[in-house]
């Protein structure tokens, strides 16, 4: 089974190399000259959309914006001019409305597309240590799984088409509110005179410990924030969907609410390419006022 990339970042990247690992021929598009050098060196072949349809099978596509998923709708919908059969995985975290869309746009193709987004940093795709949550039929999720495995540790199927993105939601949520609580802990331990990395060794194993916690909290201590295993360009994006899915249910929720105006403030104060652990930078500017 040949693979093909449309998105070869931090997530597309990762995804290549341990499918190119497991000896699956792999063919990418991809705009940036440094992932697809990265790329080639691990035996991936460059392609184009004129091409890419007549060589693959099956397509991941993991994207940074909105804008860039749109240019690939109208790619797709230019290039695809054979009459195979191809799947798309669609990785990408992006409106549910958005998704069906892009579904919808594709099915006269003879394209199937499933929802399969996923939980994890860019650092843990560099593991293989992701969750995802697979939307869709199920014919075709159960056909995909030994490419899933490849770079995952974990796939779930969560039911219909979209479902996928409903559960990337509620994760990122949960991301927001315990990446800002880690910075918090780390904060106040610090003031309380406590050293940086007997927090962390101590927190990381108990009941108050969290993904986010062990992946990130290392990461603020350090002050090592590139390069990024998840970017404030990308995640601000991420915290504009889960308000407007939160807005779609008529609903006010605190904690989520007070977290994400806190990163609300890091294209003011701090670099778009910095990780998200560099919350602890805007915690300390809220609290201090320096």
């Amino acid at each position: 089974m040949n693979i093909g990339f449309i998105g070869l970042g931090i997530m597309g990247g990762a995804y290549a190399k341990h499918l190119l690992k497991n000896k699956y021929p792999c063919f990418g598009i991809e705009p940036d000259k440094k992932n697809i050098s990265k790329f080639m060196n691990l035996g991936g072949v460059l392609t184009t959309y004129s091409e890419i349809f007549d060589k693959v099978d099956v397509i991941i596509s993991s994207l940074p914006s909105l804008e860039a998923y749109q240019n690939v709708l109208e790619n797709i919908k230019k290039y695809k001019t054979n009459n195979k059969k191809i799947i798309i995985l669609d990785m990408n975290t992006i409106s549910i409305d958005d998704k069906i869309h892009f579904q919808n746009e594709l099915q006269s193709l003879k394209i199937d597309v499933l929802d399969t987004p996923v939980s994890g940093t860019g650092a843990q795709a560099d593991e293989a240590d992701l969750t995802i949550f697979a939307s869709g039929k199920e014919k075709l999720i159960k056909q995909c799984l030994p490419i899933f495995d490849c770079f995952s540790k974990e796939v779930i199927n969560v039911g219909k088409f979209g479902n996928g993105m409903k559960f990337k939601i509620l994760a990122n949520l949960l991301v927001t509110i315990h990446n800002t609580a880690a910075a918090e802990a780390l904060y106040l331990g610090e003031q309380a005179g406590l050293e940086k990395e007997m927090i962390y060794k101590v927190l990381r194993n108990s009941a108050a410990s969290s993904i986010m916690l062990q992946k990130r909290m290392p990461l603020m201590i350090d002050k090592k924030y590139e390069p990024p295993t998840a970017s404030y360009k990308i995640f601000l994006k991420d915290i504009d969907i889960i308000r407007s899915f939160i807005k779609n249910y008529d609903l006010t929720l605190p904690t989520f609410d007070g977290s994400s105006k806190i990163y609300d403030k890091a294209e003011k104060y701090l670099s778009n390419n910095w990780d998200t652990a560099s919350v602890y930078e805007l915690i300390k500017k809220e609290i201090t006022n320096e």
